[in-house]
Order: structure tokens, then C-alpha cells, then sequence
């Protein structure tokens, strides 16, 4: 078996996450920034004996696209890490599509190093919040069920503010396949279009503001009206 690899869309860097890893004790560590059917060659020819992976590295699709790894690598040892504050109420999903181990950094830097030492050692390792969440849940959803899993990813992407083709790019899927499964949910939820599926899902609390990230990065670029400026300070002072 070889080394290590770890997944990270950050290519510049790739040379301080190899620095790292090292010095935290892993060795022949490589880093990568390749997805999907380049991934796959990837991991075919190094065959590592763990790889570690950033939890947004397909954005919300992340957990699917686990999934989808482990279905053609059923030995593939995977590990998350999340250092990008990834919401917690979604992080059981790496685990139950096949992820072994999960480390954040949000829950303290002893306890991620701790995390990494497990994981260096061969053992799995959960952290303790996500851990506590997975004993909640009675039993653990279908995972296998490519209509439920694809909804759900399509959903927060939606709200995301992401269009059929960008979700179809990340799940590695085709438009039509996105519309499909919009479709569905429109359906399921009684939505007759998008503006009122996603309003039934913040209503519904199926997302939360933790789950949106705008990967164009608008809101950091257009300025905004007088009037946001206000509302803002207004909700300050109520909620606050």
C-alpha cells in the first residue's frame, strides 16, 4: 500500500499541507488538487493507504461524492477534515457514506491533534460533537438510496444559489439527472417552482444559514443599498 493522500482544491497550498502533515508524523504524503475520473487514476496509481480529504473539497457534494469513492474503492481508508467551520448537523453524512474518520478543527486544536494521532495510527477517530450526534440517531439513513442522498445534496445547493448545471458539475451528474431530482422534490414538498422549494426549506428548517455558502463570492463584491445597513443594525438589536 502506498502513502498518503490528501485532497485539497488550495493548490498553493499543497506544498505547506505536505509540510504539515509531515511534521504531525505522516509519511509519503502527497497532495492533490485532481476530482472525479482524474482522482480515480490518481488513487489507482498510488493506491494510498489513507487519504485525507477537505470537507468542502466538492462544496455541499462532498459527502456524496465519499460515497461514490468508496463504491468503486471499498478499501479506501477515508478521513475528513474540516478546518472551514463545516456545518456539524450535516458532518454525519461523511461517516454514513463510508468516510472512517472525521476531524475539526472548529472543536479545539488539542483535540484535532489528538484526531490526526489516531488517524496516524491507524485507528478511527470521530470527533466528540459529531460522535454524540451519530449515538443520537436511532438508526443510520440509506445511504444507498442514490434518489434520497442526490435530493438532499440538491436541496442545499439550490439554496445554495447554485444553478442545475453547477450542482451537476460538483455530483458529477448530468442537467437533465439535476432537474430530475428537482423535480422530485418539488413534488415531495407540494412546490409548484424553485423560489417556493427554497422558501418551504428555510421555513421548514431542512437548511440553515450554516449550510449556505455563495462559492461566486457576490455578496463580498456588489455594494449594497442604504436600506441593508439598517436592517441589519435593527436585527442586531432585536435579536441581540
Amino acid at each position: 500500500m502506498g502513502g498518503v493522500l490528501a485532497l485539497s482544491r488550495a493548490v498553493e497550498l499543497h506544498t505547506e499541507i505536505q509540510g504539515r502533515l509531515e511534521a504531525s508524523g505522516f509519511e509519503d504524503v502527497t497532495v492533490t488538487g485532481e476530482e472525479n475520473e482524474a482522482l480515480n487514476t490518481v488513487i489507482c496509481n498510488k493506491k494510498p493507504r489513507l487519504v485525507i480529504i477537505d470537507s468542502w473539497f466538492y462544496q455541499d457534494g462532498t459527502p456524496y461524492r465519499i460515497g461514490e469513492l468508496v463504491k468503486l474503492f471499498p478499501k479506501l481508508n477515508i478521513t475528513v477534515v474540516s478546518v472551514h467551520d463545516f456545518p456539524v448537523s450535516r458532518a454525519p453524512w461523511f461517516i454514513w457514506e463510508g468516510a472512517k474518520s472525521y476531524l475539526s478543527l472548529w472543536e479545539g486544536y488539542g483535540e484535532f491533534q489528538r484526531g490526526l494521532r489516531i488517524v496516524r495510527e491507524g485507528k478511527q477517530y470521530i470527533s466528540p460533537k459529531v460522535q454524540k450526534l451519530i449515538e443520537h440517531c436511532e438508526e443510520w439513513p440509506d445511504t444507498k438510496s442514490r434518489m434520497t442522498k442526490r435530493q438532499k445534496e440538491c436541496l442545499v445547493m439550490l439554496c445554495c444559489g447554485l444553478i442545475p448545471v453547477q450542482i451537476g458539475e460538483i455530483l458529477h451528474i448530468s442537467r437533465s439527472t439535476v432537474y430530475n431530482h428537482l423535480n422530485s422534490l418539488y413534488s415531495a414538498f407540494h412546490a409548484g417552482s424553485r423560489e417556493e422549494m427554497i422558501a418551504l426549506a428555510w421555513e421548514m428548517e431542512l437548511v440553515t444559514p450554516k449550510d449556505i455558502r455563495f462559492y461566486n463570492r457576490k455578496k463580498e463584491r456588489l455594494p449594497l443599498p442604504e436600506w441593508t445597513a439598517m436592517k441589519r443594525k435593527c436585527d442586531r438589536f432585536y435579536f441581540d
